[in-house]
């Protein structure tokens, strides 16, 4: 193989190397980013939860007040 074409591999290597990479760190900020958004999403489902919580005891509350 002569010098020209050995240079022209390497770079072809280095060219595909950094695509890959590149690819790579995408694909770990797309996952960062699902992960955010299922806390988010996690946090929100939590509260929700938390509030349907306090309307009961609150009504049972009242309902105990009231004797009933």
């Amino acid at each position: 193989m002569s010098p020209e074409q050995r240079r022209y591999s390497s770079d072809s290597s280095d060219a595909y190397a950094r695509a890959v990479r590149r690819e790579e760190q995408q694909q770990e900020r797309e996952l960062q980013q699902r992960r955010k958004e299922d806390k988010s999403q996690n946090i929100v489902e939590l509260t929700e939860l938390d509030e349907a919580s306090d309307l009961f005891r609150q009504h049972s509350h009242q309902q105990s007040m009231e004797g009933g």
